[in-house]
């Protein structure tokens, strides 16, 4: 791909993007690879693909994915003088833990990634509330160093010209119990009246294990606390029942879209957002 002279690649030749991702596309992206991740490639890694969620029976679950990195393409393809270019390499979500870091690199230096040309990297949570460490340095040019912000993203080419590091991540803070408490009751309970039979003997069944245990159902249902007194659980009966129906209505409408766009990939040989009604 021809890019003109050397002074318009140095200007193209990375871009930063504020508020890319909004925030519930974050958290269900993150949710996802909270769900289903495996070890990764480096220590301290874990890592999301495509073809993990679909060999793990998860097919589904790609189609989150879908419309963000078409979304990425044509942005890269625009500032980049790309138009109708580029095809999407690798797709997946990687959590950096606390150790993980990686030196001084460009994202074509092995042989086999010579194919690459451009990269993006969007931020799912933020630097100083959610981790601590992993700042994006690259070697030179502006920006010099980016701060992970959740939902922001950074395109830059993947050859010499971003040379880039990533600091160690030094300390990975975890959700609080009581944020993760923010449904209402009332709610929960009118929900969990409406389920089908089949979703009551789901959350029958847990209740039947749970009871069974109290150290276990203490463990996964008891609010943490550092003080003995400030201990409650945080979810009922009812609540698991509400989360065991939200799921399984989003995972049927993940289902339903899939199936719809399964036929258009398989003519097209290309995964791309279909919109609703084709």
């Amino acid at each position: 791909m021809k890019m003109g002279d050397e002074a318009e690649i140095n200007q193209r030749r990375r871009l930063p993007l504020e508020n890319f991702l909004t925030l519930e596309e974050c958290r269900e992206l993150e949710f996802i690879h909270k769900s289903c991740c495996t070890v990764g490639y480096r220590p301290y890694v874990f890592s999301t693909t495509l073809l993990h969620l679909v060999v793990s029976n998860s097919a589904h679950l790609i189609m989150p994915f879908v419309s963000i990195r078409e979304r990425l393409k044509e942005k890269a393809e625009e500032f980049f003088g790309c138009e109708y270019e580029l095809f999407v390499e690798f797709t997946g979500l990687i959590s950096w833990t606390r150790g993980a870091r990686i030196g001084w690199h460009s994202d074509d230096n092995r042989p086999y990634l010579k194919q690459r040309e451009f990269t993006a990297v969007c931020y799912l949570n933020s630097y100083g509330v959610d981790f601590e460490g992993g700042l994006f340095h690259f070697q030179d040019g502006e920006p010099k160093t980016i701060s992970p912000l959740c939902g922001d993203c950074v395109m830059y080419t993947a050859d010499s010209l971003n040379v880039h590091s990533v600091d160690e991540v030094v300390q990975f803070l975890y959700w609080k119990g009581k944020e993760l408490d923010s449904t209402n009751s009332k709610e929960d309970s009118s929900y969990a009246e409406g389920l089908s039979p089949k979703r009551n003997v789901g959350v029958d069944y847990f209740k039947s294990e749970f009871s069974k245990d109290d150290a276990l159902a203490e463990s996964v249902f008891l609010y943490a606390s550092s003080d003995v007194k400030e201990k409650q659980h945080r979810l009922g009966w009812a609540k698991l029942a509400a989360v065991a129906a939200a799921w399984e209505d989003y995972a049927s409408n993940l289902r339903r879209e899939l199936l719809r766009s399964f036929a258009h990939w398989r003519t097209s040989q290309s995964i791309y957002s279909v919109p609703y009604g084709s």
